[in-house]
């Protein structure tokens, strides 16, 4: 049974936050972290974001909050109720709660009915694992309609009284590399899916031809983590006598070893070129290849992989991104793309787009393949 993406709805919290005021709603940590900031702003070219804090760092909107207002949205946009989800699948990096989960938290925030629930746990791919969880339901028959969500409230964990106390590693109080160059990154915003067994009677609909999810950590080891000081099992935030012995060993900051990033490229290119000699989709047919990618130089190490190995890739004017404007959402990226897509009407009946979600947690590449239709023309 086919499954489709009939509405979307995404929240972005506050107004556009240009570059020169990041520290003014995160604050600065150290002379040399804040003297990054200018070099690690033109690679990844990210020009405006969001916060879902004020610049007194008081949460203004929850992660569960901003999941909410995306799943209003996009039921408002579709021909079905809160009272008529059948299935609430969620995702997050880093929930509000330790547990429950985050899908009982919106669930119990929509205030609709019984309803089963998941909650996918992750980085980036988190949100497609919570999409391929609506898709897979609806495609077996099992639910009608279902909505998929992913959010991320960075600048929670990100502003400055959050490295006080954290062991540092140079003099004027700079925190590491691997914990600085993600304060300059990183945003918040939710988006949501309607998923169903039919397209809307109205507008574009995304049928949902396949998705394709692929674990790498059994060779890779982790480039982004939270809740080690140095990336071990063996010694995590738990283990420590106390929560704030854990954060003064920096074990609860979000960390991403650089060095290993050139290794998400070539594992991306490589997981796109297995699918296309697998025949599940022609590039020359691609409407749109709608990216998450973390920064602008990341697309062009991506670019120069697929040269250097001559793959097929989809052409340059097929990509689609809104990084620059809204920032880096992790696992809400990609879904805030495709209603942007959506909204702005740049989506046409017959269009075939190529997503395509890498994350960088111990490596995972995940893609999906959608068409446009319309009712009737299915």
């Amino acid at each position: 049974m086919p499954a489709y993406i009939t509405a979307m709805g995404r929240f972005l919290p506050g107004e556009p936050v240009p570059n020169e005021e990041i520290e003014d709603y995160i604050g600065s940590v150290g002379q040399a972290s804040s003297g990054l900031r200018e070099q690690i702003l033109e690679n990844c070219g990210i020009k405006t974001r969001h916060y879902a804090i004020d610049k007194q760092h008081k949460t203004l909107f929850s992660n569960t909050d901003m999941a909410v207002e995306a799943i209003r949205q996009a039921v408002d946009r579709s021909d079905i109720t809160l009272d008529d989800i059948d299935l609430i699948s969620a995702a997050t990096a880093v929930p509000d709660l330790v547990a429950p989960g985050i899908a009982s938290s919106i669930h119990g925030a929509l205030g609709s009915p019984p309803c089963e629930i998941v909650t996918t746990h992750g980085i980036c791919s988190s949100g497609m694992m919570a999409l391929k969880n609506a898709y897979l339901q609806v495609a077996a028959g099992e639910k009608k309609n279902a909505v998929a969500s992913a959010s991320e409230l960075a600048s929670r964990f990100m502003k400055s009284e959050r490295f006080e106390g954290v062991e540092r590693v140079s003099d004027d109080g700079a925190i590491a590399m691997e914990m600085a160059f993600l304060r300059y990154m990183l945003s918040d915003g939710a988006g949501a899916a309607v998923v169903q067994d039919r397209p809307a009677a109205d507008g574009v609909s995304l049928r949902i031809d396949w998705i394709s999810l692929t674990s790498y950590a059994n060779t890779e080891d982790a480039c982004m983590y939270m809740g080690s000081a140095d990336n071990s099992a063996e010694l995590t935030w738990w283990d420590y006598p106390s929560a704030a012995a854990a954060a003064g060993a920096g074990a609860l900051a979000l960390r991403q070893n650089l060095g290993l990033l050139p290794h998400l490229v070539r594992i991306g290119v490589k997981e796109y070129q297995r699918l296309l000699d697998e025949g599940r989709f022609d590039p020359d047919e691609l409407t749109w290849f709608p990216v998450h990618y973390s920064s602008e130089r990341m697309k062009t190490m991506v670019l120069k992989e697929v040269e250097r190995k001559k793959v097929r890739g989809p052409s340059v004017e097929k990509w689609y991104s809104n990084l620059p404007r809204v920032g880096n959402m992790g696992s809400a990226s990609i879904y805030v793309i495709l209603e942007e897509m959506l909204s702005e009407g740049l989506v046409s009946p017959g269009d075939k787009l190529l997503v395509m979600v890498p994350e960088s947690g111990r490596f995972a590449v995940s893609f999906a393949h959608l068409t446009a239709v319309r009712a009737g023309e299915v």
